[in-house]
Parts: structure tokens; sequence; C-alpha cells
């Protein structure tokens, strides 16, 4: 079987999409090829030459082969040429604006983004459409799009770590982004029950580098506030990561509960087997909503009355063993596509 994977300006350890798509081919061995391209002009003359492969599957987001998101021509003119080929499309992101809170400037931008890719869609006509989370799969249904669910595996494998902590302190992890509109108070008052319930002091732990300088401070402030220890480990490698990981008891994420599925820091706690607290932030119908099956048990969110009842009997049990994403989502793509 031969894959050719097809992405915007390919940066790995840079850009998620890039991470994504190498993990996936190092699965596939020989079996695949990536191209990337920085517009879609390029792309074009790219599809055109190619004769004979099982399946093309291009890794979108309105960003990635545009830097205003919008392609204009250039995405029409790449739907015809690869109309009547094998395609997979891997919506990684989808348009902008489509949440209540949206500034004006998103919902217009927005506009535009989705007539371009509603339009991609009919003219390509692909074998398979998916995406990763529960908002995104709920706008692409309400404008009658067929939408299929793909796992956004997390790019921390797991080392062993044979110094596991003994420590009696609750460590709580933060990885990847710490958006400034998650309810950091909120998070304090639940990990204040939580401790006192399992009588054992916070320590928060901020695992690498962190772009969001506001959300920082947040996870300062409540820190300094409720006098839980903190320390910052700053940029580490993925075996530190690791067994940081496997050294902590709880994941903190601050991606809104509708999109945790397109976070791939969430996953990676997820994957070696951390509960992993979260904020539902009513932007898409809870009927919509979901967690993977394999993890249905791990997510605790921030709003539920019975968050901690739930999450000390949760952590009686057995720490859950390394969950391979790759490989889960590498076999699920092949069912979805072949």
């Amino acid at each position: 079987m031969k894959i050719i994977f097809i992405l915007g300006k390919y940066k790995p350890n840079k850009c998620g999409i890039s991470d994504y798509v190498k993990l996936l081919s190092e699965k596939l061995e020989n079996n695949s090829e990536i191209n990337s391209f920085c517009q879609s002009t390029g792309l074009v003359k790219f599809v055109n030459s190619v004769e004979e492969t099982d399946f093309l599957s291009i890794q979108f987001a309105p960003y990635s082969f545009s830097t205003s998101g919008l392609s204009k021509k250039g995405l029409i003119n790449l739907a015809k040429s690869l109309r009547g080929k094998k395609l997979h499309i891997n919506f990684h992101e989808i348009w902008v604006g489509a949440y209540p809170d949206a500034s004006w400037k998103e919902r217009i931008i927005g506009w535009f983004q989705k007539r371009e890719i509603l339009n991609f869609i009919h003219r390509s006509k692909p074998s398979v459409i998916t995406c990763s989370n529960s908002a995104a799969m709920d706008r692409m249904k309400q404008v009658g799009i067929n939408v299929k669910y793909l796992y956004l595996f997390g790019n921390i494998p797991y080392f062993q770590n044979e110094k596991n902590s003994n420590s009696n302190e609750l460590a709580a992890a933060f990885f990847g982004t710490s958006y400034t509109k998650f309810p950091y108070g909120l998070l304090a008052e639940k990990l204040k029950e939580i401790s006192n319930s399992l009588k054992r002091p916070v320590h928060l732990k901020v695992i690498g580098r962190q772009r969001e300088i506001e959300g920082l401070e947040q996870i300062k402030k409540i820190s300094r506030t409720n006098g839980f220890t903190i320390s910052q480990m700053g940029e580490c490698s993925e075996s530190e990561i690791s067994k940081e990981f496997q050294n902590c008891d709880l994941g903190i994420s601050t991606t809104p509960y509708d999109i945790l599925g397109k976070s791939g820091a969430t996953a990676a706690m997820l994957e070696h087997g951390l509960p992993v607290l979260a904020y539902d932030d009513a932007d898409t119908p809870k009927k919509e909503l979901f967690v993977m099956e394999q993890f249905k048990d791990q997510v605790f969110l921030l709003n539920d009355i019975n968050l901690t009842d739930r999450l000390d009997l949760f952590m009686q049990k057995p720490r859950k063993p390394f969950f391979d994403g790759v490989a889960y989502t590498l076999n699920n793509m092949l069912e979805l596509t072949t």
C-alpha cells in the first residue's frame, strides 16, 4: 500500500500537523510519501503528476496553504485536480468564528473560509472526510457534510521510568498551551477539594515551553493564593516529559472540552494513563460532545459537581498501561480509506 500525505509547510518539532504526519509516516516505513507545499498552486502541479497510489491524504487547515487563511482560486483548482482520485481529507482545523464569543472579524473571515471549504469538498468529492473533535464534527454535520471521527494522538512516546516518585504530593501536570480563557479560579477550588479529600498537598508542574504568558501568570497566581507548590520545567526532551507524566497524579488541559480532541498535548497525558481535568465552555451542544471510548473514564470536567468523588475512585485503581495512539490512528485511518 502506498499513501501520499499532503500538507502545508513541513516543519517537524515546530508544527503539530507536521509532527502528526511524520509519526504516521514512520509507522508506515517505506509505504508512504510526504509532500509539503506553501501554496496550493504548487500542490495542483504535483497532484496532476501523480500516477499510482492507493490514496492521497490531505492534512487540511485553512492556514496550511495560505497565510491569510483564504486560498481563493488555488483551492478550487486543487479540487478539480483531485476529482476522480481516491482522496482522504483530514481536517485539523475548520473555519474560524464558529463559536458564540467570536469577534466580528473572525466571523467574517470564517464565512469566507466556510464557503471555500464546502466548495473544495463538493468539487473534489473525497472518499472519506475525518476530523478529531466534537466541535468540528458538529459544525460539519450542520452543513450536511458526512464526517468520520479520527483520533489525534499525542507525540510523546513512552520511556520506562525506573524511579517512580513516592511523594505524598498531589502532582498535577500542565502540558501544552495554557489558554487565558480557562477558569483558573474554579480549577483552584477543585484542586483544594481534591487535596483535602486525599490529604495530599498540591504541586503544579508546568512542563514544556509556554506560549501564553498570561495563562502562565494565572497558574502562578492560583499557586500563590492557595499555597500550592509550583515548578516550571521549560523545554524538555520526549523522555523527560514521559517520565514526568509517570511521576504525576493527574493532568490539566486548558483546551475547551468540545475541542479537546485536537489537543496533542492532552492526548499525550491521556496515553500515559493520567486522569485529565478539563472544562466545558458550552460552545457545542451537550448531546454532540464525546471523548474517545478508550479515555471516557479519564476525563473529568471541572463543572461536574461529582468531580472529586469520581476522581477519588479512579485514582484508587492501578494506572492504565501506555496507549499507542499512533498505531491506533493508523489502523483506523486504513480501515476508513480501504
